[in-house]
């Protein structure tokens, strides 16, 4: 007989610029994060990878393997989709860190995008230089 070895994830999708993330999280004794298969500290540098440290701390989150997969836009977008991501995840694992992950603005969806360029126009806002005579 063939026994299943499913293993059971919580997942959440985060969506920021032109970025989408799903993130998994899985029962693990230690924490580890890794972002399309590569540990996090390889994925992201710098500020970024910075925020989502913090955020990960500010979610209470300290054992579980947390397996990301994003794609689009660059890495600004990108961190926070994976914000994002984890947040609901972690919210759909348990009910009650939602009021903590709202106090961090970790739930909340950031909803700018770039404006299309628009026609007889240089961008989306700027035009030809206007000249009187």
């Amino acid at each position: 007989m063939f026994m299943s070895t499913k293993e059971t994830y919580h997942k959440g999708v985060g969506r920021r610029k032109r970025s989408s993330a799903r993130a998994k999280i899985y029962e693990n004794p230690t924490l580890e994060v890794l972002v399309n298969k590569k540990p996090m500290d390889q994925y992201f540098q710098g500020l970024f990878l910075t925020k989502l440290k913090m955020a990960i701390e500010q979610a209470g989150i300290t054992k579980g393997k947390i397996d990301v997969f994003v794609s689009g836009g660059g890495q600004s977008g990108q961190s926070d989709a994976v914000k994002l991501a984890i947040a609901k995840a972690t919210v759909t694992k348990d009910e009650g860190a939602r009021p903590i992950l709202r106090l961090y603005n970790l739930l909340t969806t950031d909803i700018r995008k770039v404006l299309a360029k628009r026609p007889g126009k240089r961008k989306a806002r700027k035009s030809e230089q206007w000249s009187k005579r």
